[in-house]
């Protein structure tokens, strides 16, 4: 190998590092911006300006804003699957699916923020939507333990799709509760989510 060779390596990987660490300062800009202004305020320009770039370096990167909001998704989403893992991977009973739920609950009320830049993507942004709904059926697809006490074909499909809707009813419910803070008695929320979880869980 040349040094001329060497030399251009070496200034792709540093420009590929570069280009990194600057689609890495434009998402984190992009979340505290849309925790501190809502999704709908906020603009490409906010978001470039907060990153210290360019409006132009923001559209080498990104379409639209919604893209950065698939790739705050994309941070959690390996968190989120391997929370569910955790859950298919242990020997459930009622009171261990009761201490799995109370963590989730804890991290929505951790990680409110967050989730509620989400959320205000999610309901206007189709393509964020339907990213969303592919890290739920992830999640779903986590727990093949699960899921292989049930035979392959219609028996497994369905159970898969109640997985993916006790996931989802768990993370509607989370946005009224730890995100919007709707008055609640938590202590017995999380009985009655680890009743509806177990009822499913059991069976396998």
């Amino acid at each position: 190998m040349t040094e001329a060779s060497t030399a251009s390596r070496a200034g792709g990987s540093l420009r590929e590092a570069q280009k990194r660490l600057t689609r890495e300062r434009l998402v984190d800009a992009a979340f505290e911006a849309f925790r501190d202004r809502g999704y709908a305020a906020v603009t490409a320009a906010h978001i470039a300006s907060a990153a210290g770039a360019s409006r132009a370096t923001f559209y080498l990167h990104f379409p639209s804003k919604a893209e950065v909001v698939i790739a705050l998704l994309e941070r959690i989403e390996p968190t989120v699957v391997a929370f569910h893992r955790s859950l298919d991977e242990s020997d459930p009973s009622l009171e261990s699916v009761r201490e799995w739920l109370d963590r989730a609950v804890a991290w929505w009320e951790r990680d409110r923020l967050r989730f509620e830049a989400f959320e205000q993507a999610l309901a206007i942004e189709p393509k964020v939507a339907a990213r969303w709904f592919e890290s739920v059926h992830r999640a779903a697809d986590a727990m093949p333990r699960h899921l292989a006490a049930f035979t392959e074909g219609p028996d497994r499909d369905r159970e898969r799709l109640r997985l993916v809707t006790l996931i989802t009813q768990l993370e509607r419910l989370m946005y009224f509760t730890a995100v919007r803070q709707a008055p609640h008695d938590r202590e017995q929320l999380v009985d009655v989510l680890a009743e509806q979880w177990w009822d499913v869980l059991k069976q396998s």
